[in-house]
C-alpha cells in the first residue's frame, strides 16, 4: 500500500543495512472512505412519490490513523502542519481502493500527538477531503436581438469614424443663402474658420478625430 501528501510517505520502513534494524516506521491505519452523491428530492404537490435529482458525487473524504518516527519524522509532520494551517490544496497519491483517481486534497483536520519517552516518535490522525478544481462558468450565448444591436454600434462607430468633415449651411431671416459668411469650427485642438460660398455652403475637410 501506498500513501503520499505533497511527496512526504505516509507508508515507509526503513531498516538498517548492516544489523537490520528498523530505522524509521510510518505506517497509516483505521482508513475510511467516505463517497457520496447529492441527490436532491423534489416533491409533486397532489402526487405521491417524489423525483430525485442527481446532481453528481461529492469530494471523497478519506480519513486515517498513523504512525511516524525516525529521521526527518518531526520536519516531515511540521510540512504537514503548515500546509493544514495554508488551507491550499496538496498534492496527493495512493493506491487505497476507491481514491487512486484522487490527485489533490485539502487537509480538513490534523491531530498530532507526541509519544512521551520516544525520540521523534509521533502518533497523528488526518482527514483529507478531495479538492476538485471548480469549473468555469459557461458564458451564455448572445441573443439574436443582442447580436443585433451590437451590430448596428459597430456599423455607426464606423461611420462615425469615416466622417472626417463638417459642412453646412448659412441662411438669412428670411431664408435666403448668405455668401462669404465666416464660420468658426472649434475643437480641443484648436478652431477652424471657413467661408460659406454663393450656396451659403461651408465645408472643412480632412479633420482629425474628435469633438467639433
Amino acid at each position: 500500500m501506498n500513501v503520499e501528501i505533497d511527496g512526504i510517505p505516509l507508508i515507509r520502513h526503513v531498516r538498517d543495512p548492516n544489523t537490520g534494524a528498523t530505522k524509521g516506521l510510518r505506517s497509516v491505519y483505521n482508513i475510511e472512505v467516505s463517497e457520496k452523491r447529492r441527490i436532491v428530492e423534489h416533491k409533486i404537490p397532489g402526487f405521491e412519490g417524489s423525483i430525485l435529482q442527481d446532481l453528481g458525487r461529492e469530494p471523497v473524504t478519506i480519513s486515517f490513523e498513523g504512525i511516524i518516527f525516525g529521521e526527518g519524522a518531526r520536519e516531515d509532520l511540521e510540512t504537514i502542519r503548515l500546509k493544514f494551517k495554508a488551507g491550499s490544496p496538496v498534492p496527493f497519491s495512493s493506491d487505497i481502493s476507491g481514491v487512486a483517481e484522487v490527485n489533490q486534497v485539502l487537509i480538513e483536520d490534523l491531530q498530532v500527538e507526541d509519544s512521551g519517552g520516544a525520540v521523534n516518535r509521533y502518533r497523528y490522525r488526518m482527514v483529507l477531503r478531495e479538492y476538485i478544481v471548480p469549473q468555469e462558468e459557461e458564458k451564455r450565448a448572445p441573443s439574436q436581438e443582442e447580436e443585433a444591436a451590437e451590430e448596428v454600434k459597430e456599423e455607426t462607430n464606423e461611420a462615425l469614424a469615416s466622417v472626417n468633415y463638417i459642412t453646412g449651411r448659412v441662411l438669412d431671416a428670411d431664408g435666403n443663402p448668405k455668401s462669404g459668411v465666416s464660420v468658426k469650427i472649434t475643437w480641443e485642438g484648436g478652431e477652424y474658420v471657413v467661408k460659406t460660398d454663393e450656396e451659403g455652403v461651408f465645408r472643412k475637410d480632412n479633420l482629425e478625430p474628435g469633438k467639433y
